[in-house]
Parts: structure tokens; sequence; C-alpha cells
């Protein structure tokens, strides 16, 4: 009754904040590109009202985590709209400027209000939890861009890394607030620094759509263990040379300068890296990808342990090039998909011997972008959906008889009902072969010593420089034993047995291990034909 009386006598104003709850709870209520769209422009206005009343970090501390929520289901969006190149397309256009602008405020405000505040005692809560939200925010801003147009965008890590040592020195020495970590604001802030500090070594040119969303969802669950310290060690190698926007990298030593002032913050990746390979191996025996970055059911296994494996060469410092030159061409060839369509073509081009025509529902026609030594470029015009990263193609063009093997390491939409595929070839004429195991037998087989066997139909690639030489087997599903050996009568090369070396990888359809083989009865066979793509270069 008191606050309706005041109201109705004109003595409660609404302050700053409320209304900027309300505004946000209200757009929270709309669609997220609707929601995006409505808050960007309340966003403009409020940089010049937080510049007039200098309350901008209470406001953003109030609405941050609204904010935020609006944000990451944009990104979720954006992760599920990989056929639907117009939504993905409005998500990003509308997540680049509201993420902008966010940030815009933050460092705005940091600038004009972050010292100030500090002077009393009872802020410093305040000032970490904006420092640790203000880093939140130069994340999102940079994956958004980066997914719209994938460069190398430096982070501001000339601001980043004073604000990060200004914060965490509020509450008493550096070194004694860093060995307290996880714990309040200062421990969420080092978890963001951390997280930025993955972020300047996984977003690559190299991953693209998708693998980004996931890229970054990995980035965000592991920042965590991530070692943070005022001390440079060989357990925190990782550090900033000088104070420009150079991300921090393996140091062999301290700057003269940096070591005099006695400042600086030094990260150590052992941990996360040894982490991720936990991960990786937990996604493979599990046969999918955990909860905790996979909330939503969106992420499949093939693609997922491909960007992991990507993530492991750049968080362990290795340099990751291109493994051949890329050149444009023209042209196109047969393609299949589906692993089982897949290996009963080659198994027919085996009998057949000649070019004839299949009913096979995965096959059909794609046009070639560019080529390399070790793979292709795909443009896929009438695009239905069932591109995948980490599936198994078949390739085929119009002279050859046997079909090539290539797996998928990027898909990308380019428009509505177009998309582009990068695969990367795995060998010439592969071989469908059937291999056998001793089966489970029954009681009566055993009495009366018959032997039962199991057949396992599958896949084999020969020694390649394109598969690293190895002997490598394809199945549809994880069939085979690390260990455990298996015979193949009947090869073009004779009977042969395989001694399973390694589950190598685990595809979107498709599982690859790594064998040794042994020639039990050869044959003398006639010479293969060439299983050589023959594309005009321009």
């Amino acid at each position: 009754m008191l606050n309706y009386l005041k109201q109705m006598l004109g003595i409660h104003r609404e302050s700053r904040l409320e209304k900027a709850v309300a505004t946000l709870e209200s757009a929270a209520t709309l669609p997220p590109i609707q929601a995006i769209q409505s808050l960007t422009d309340w966003l403009s206005h409020e940089q010049r009202r937080a510049t007039e009343h200098r309350d901008g970090l209470v406001v953003l501390r109030g609405v941050d985590a609204m904010l935020r929520k609006i944000a990451e289901e944009g990104l979720a969006g954006m992760l599920d709209s990989q056929a639907n190149h117009t939504r993905m397309t409005l998500l990003s256009q509308n997540l680049v400027p509201f993420c902008s602008a966010i940030l815009a405020l933050y460092t705005a405000a940091l600038r004009r209000e972050m010292v100030e505040q500090s002077r009393k005692p009872s802020n410093t809560s305040l000032i970490q939890t904006v420092v640790g939200n203000w880093m939140y925010w130069i994340g999102r801003d940079h994956v958004v861009r980066f997914i719209r147009e994938p460069k190398t965008d430096r982070l501001p890590w000339h601001e980043i890394r004073p604000a990060a040592e200004f914060a965490l020195d509020l509450s008493g020495k550096l070194g004694t607030r860093i060995t307290q970590k996880n714990e309040g604001e200062g421990g969420r802030l080092q978890k963001e620094l951390a997280h930025l500090v993955l972020l300047s070594r996984t977003l690559t040119p190299d991953l693209q759509g998708r693998q980004l969303l996931i890229a970054d969802r990995l980035a965000k669950v592991l920042a965590g263990f991530i070692s943070v310290s005022n001390e440079h060690s060989s357990a925190t190698p990782f550090g900033q040379a000088d104070n420009t926007d150079s991300a921090p990298t393996v140091l062999t030593r301290v700057p003269t300068q940096i070591k005099r002032e006695g400042k600086g913050l030094y990260c150590g990746l052992e941990r996360t890296l040894m982490e991720l390979v936990a991960m990786e191996q937990l996604i493979a025996g599990l046969g999918k990808v955990p909860q905790k970055i996979n909330p939503d059911g969106k992420l499949e296994v093939g693609e997922t342990l491909g960007v992991i494996k990507h993530l492991k060469n750049r968080w362990s410092g290795q340099d990751v090039k291109r493994m051949a030159e890329r050149k444009p061409a023209s042209g196109s060839l047969t393609i299949s998909h589906d692993y089982v369509a897949v290996r009963r073509l080659i198994a027919a081009a085996q009998q057949q011997k000649t070019n004839v025509k299949t009913n096979e529902p995965t096959v059909e026609r794609a046009l070639v972008q560019d080529v390399s030594a070790t793979g292709l470029g795909l443009k896929l015009v009438q695009h239905t959906g069932w591109l995948k990263m980490g599936m198994i193609l078949g390739i085929k063009t119009d002279k050859d008889v046997n079909w090539r093997v290539g797996i998928v390491r990027r898909a990308l939409t380019r428009a509505q009902g177009e998309m582009t595929a990068g695969v990367q070839l795995l060998g010439g004429n592969p071989e469908s072969i059937r291999l056998t195991r001793r089966a489970q037998v029954s009681q009566w087989e055993k009495v009366t010593e018959h032997q039962s066997w199991d057949n396992i139909l599958g896949l084999y690639l020969r020694p390649d420089s394109l598969n690293a030489d190895q002997h490598v087997l394809v199945l549809a599903k994880p069939e085979l034993e690390v260990g455990k050996t298996y015979a193949a009568p009947s090869t073009r090369d004779g009977d042969l047995t395989f001694r399973i070396l390694s589950q190598h990888e685990i595809g979107a359809d498709c599982v690859f291990y790594h064998a040794e083989c042994t020639v039990v009865a050869p044959v003398h066979a006639a010479p293969s034909e060439s299983g050589s793509i023959a594309i005009h270069s321009e």
C-alpha cells in the first residue's frame, strides 16, 4: 500500500536498473532474432544514459544474466541452422551488432567508473564481477564475428591483462588471489580469462560454421582446468611478451620490463590438454557426446571428435598447416553418401568391372570447386540435408570404374539448398571385404567340435600416402577389438589376416581402424586400375 501511495503521489521513481530489467524481461518473451533486434536499439541509447548517470557498471551487472541468456539462445540457433541458410544469416547479422554494442557499453563503463568505484573496499566484488562479464562479452563478440567471417582477429590483450590484474589485486596480493582458484568472483574472473586464452588458440579459418561453435563450447567447458598465476614457470609457460594485442604464447624468458614491474599473468594448458584427451576417449567409448557439452543433443560424435583432433594440435602449440595447396578447378563427378551404400557400390564395381547405372538413392552429382593432392572442395547445389562432418563419401569421375573413398572434413551452408564440402581423400581402389571372427557357439556345437564364424562386412584401404601408409579398415560400427586378429578370405591379394592396432577415428557413420596385415595365401592378380581423380585445374 505504501509503494502504491508513493506512486500515486509521484514520490517513487523507477530506477534505471529497474527500467533496464523490465526492458530485458519484455524482450526475453520474443524469439531470439526479434529479441536481439529490439535490444540492439535499446543498447544504443543506453550508452548515452550511462555516461550521464555514471552508473553503467551497476546497471550492466544487474541485467548481464538476461543478456547472456538471449545471446546464448542465438548461438544455439546458429548451431541448429546448418542447413537453413536464411536463419543462419539472420542470426549472424543480428548477433554481431548486439554483442558489439554490449561490449562497447562494458568497455566505456570500465574506463569511466572502475578506478573511482574501486576506492570503496565494499565495491571489490562489483569490480571483479563486471571485469569478468566484460571478458565474457569479449569472447562472445570474437566468436560471432569469426563465424560470420572466419579470419584471425586479435583480442584486445593490451586491455585484458591490466584489467584482470587490477581486479584480482583488489582483494589482496595478486598471487594470493590466484592461488584461491574458483573462489567467488575472483575465481570466475580467472575462468573467463582462461577461456579467452583458449579462444586465442582455438578459432582459426580451418574451423567453419558448426565447428567453430563446437570448439567454443569445448573451450568454455575446459577453461576451468587452466592454471593461472602471476609467476612464470614450467607449469605456467604461456604469457605475453609485450603490451600489444599478441595472444599469450610460450615464453622462454620473461621480458625485462614486465619482470622489473613485477606484473604479468601466466597460464598453463597441460591439464586442460589432458582433460581434452580424456573427453575424446570418453566420447569414443560411449559413442555419444556428454550432456555437459551437448545439453540440447545437437552435436554429432564424428564432428565433435574432428574438432577435438584439431584442438589437440592447437592447444599443444603445434603449428597446424594445410596438408596440400588447393587449386581452383572445374568439373563434376558422382558422389555417394551413407556407409552401407558406399560399400555396396564398391563391391558392385569389383564384380562388374564396368560402368553400370545404379538405383542407389544416395548417389548424386557434385560440382568441383578446388583440388589438392589430398582432397577436393565440392559444391552441392540441391542439398537435401544429409551432409555431416565426419561422414564417409564414395567419389567417382565419369572415367573411373571403381570408387574412391573420402571423409567430410568441412561442411558449410552457402545459400538455400547449396552447401560446400571439404573432402579428404583416403586412398585409391578400396576393396569391400569379408572379415571373420569366432562366433558364440551353442552347447551342441561345442560337443561336436564344429566351428561357427561371424562375418563382418567392411572396406579395406591399402597403404597409401593419403592414409599415412597404413592398412585401414572401415566399418559401419565399432565391431573390432584392438589386439585381436581377423581373417579376410578371397581378397584381391588372396587370403589375409588383420591384427587390429588401434581404433583410429570415429566418423559420423563409420569407424576407422589401423591394422597389421599378413598374407596367408597370395594370389597373382592383374594390376588394379588407377583410382586417380582427373579434374581440370584452372
